[in-house]
């Protein structure tokens, strides 16, 4: 289990004088968050959680996730610490059917500005975000990696490869860079020989893969220090490796469009201050500074009317139209029921 990391407490006023334990001190409330760390959760805090904190007048404490083995992990230990997670849309559904989640209270959380396909009894959705194929300039200047095609060219393109050591997208990926459309890419998965070639394809690669990353803050590190030359991963983060001087490019080209949500582990301590936590970040205000802080996809239909968004800054976002179609939008139900097995079968495949 992580030991938390950072705690996010509000300040009302600096010229109140009011300190950090003094307001909790007063309010005796708090609320514990976990996300995926690094660069992403710094936007996070900055654009969501440290003005949550300030608005409720509660203290916004944060840790970070491995992913769906961290829930299960507190629940089973009957030990659960937080009362908000971020996870991805197969997770949050596999934990609902399971049995570990509280439900959202919608009475207490505004949802009218998100689809209704991500308004669930046990999560919501958060966020659009995207894996893209990024590379390094030094390497490649101004002619990288497009496609998946061209990711698996390793003698049109050769370089250090890094890709995400979760099975999820690989797949996905295997079927686009041997010549499947988009809008089949799941069609085929739905088939064993579908899923066969896909794992085919997949072992063409692999053993010019340097570095199986296991978190996003990793990708950014190993894309920023130059131990690979090209990799997948979430857009927001090139954003970051970029920000610091680094001279990187993507594409949205073939990228893979997911949704994260936000759920409330049975049992969660403090689940009155996870509903207003929830409510806060999925206010169009607060969706939209996210997005302007790091260019990730608002769920909040609202969040481009907020008048936060420039047009420049709008057309960085992964959900922009310029960008959508260029992406396969994931399907959470292809690992649902089976994702234990398919980990199981990529764990062998990469570490050969």
């Amino acid at each position: 289990m992580n030991k938390y990391l950072k705690i996010v407490c509000l300040t009302l006023s600096m010229g109140m004088g009011f300190g950090l334990s003094n307001i909790a001190k007063a309010d005796g409330h708090s609320v514990m968050f976990a996300s995926w760390g690094g660069s992403f959760q710094d936007a996070l805090r900055s654009s969501m959680l440290a003005p949550a904190a300030q608005d409720l007048g509660i203290e916004v404490k944060e840790d970070t996730t491995n992913g769906i083995q961290d829930v299960r992990a507190q629940i089973s230990a009957n030990a659960v610490a937080w009362d908000v997670a971020e996870m991805e849309l197969s997770a949050c559904e596999t934990l609902s059917r399971d049995g570990m989640l509280e439900p959202i209270d919608y009475k207490m959380v505004d949802a009218s500005g998100i689809p209704s396909d991500l308004r669930q009894d046990n999560y919501i959705g958060f966020i659009n975000f995207t894996k893209v194929i990024a590379y390094r300039k030094d390497k490649f200047g101004d002619n990288g990696p497009q496609s998946w095609a061209d990711f698996w060219n390793v003698e049109k393109f050769p370089g250090k490869r890094g890709m995400h050591g979760k099975v999820n997208y690989n797949l996905e990926a295997a079927l686009m860079a041997d010549g499947v459309a988009k809008s089949e890419i799941y069609n085929v998965l739905s088939t064993k020989k579908g899923q066969e070639r896909a794992w085919a394809k997949l072992a063409e690669i692999v053993p010019h893969v340097t570095v199986w990353y296991r978190g996003g803050s990793q990708s950014a590190q190993i894309l920023r220090d130059g131990e690979v030359d090209v990799v997948h991963m979430g857009h927001n983060r090139v954003e970051s490796v970029a920000n610091s001087g680094v001279d990187v490019a993507y594409t949205f080209q073939d990228g893979t469009m997911d949704v994260d949500c936000l759920l409330v582990p049975k049992g969660a301590p403090n689940y009155a201050n996870a509903m207003k936590l929830i409510n806060s970040v999925l206010s169009a205000s607060s969706q939209a500074t996210l997005a302007k802080t790091m260019p990730l996809g608002p769920v909040n239909k609202y969040a481009f009317d907020a008048g936060v968004l420039s047009i420049e800054q709008a057309k960085n976002v992964n959900t922009h139209p310029d960008n959508y179609d260029k992406q396969l939008l994931v399907d959470p139900n292809f690992y649902i029921g089976q994702l234990d097995v398919l980990t199981e079968r990529f764990d062998t495949l990469i570490q050969q």
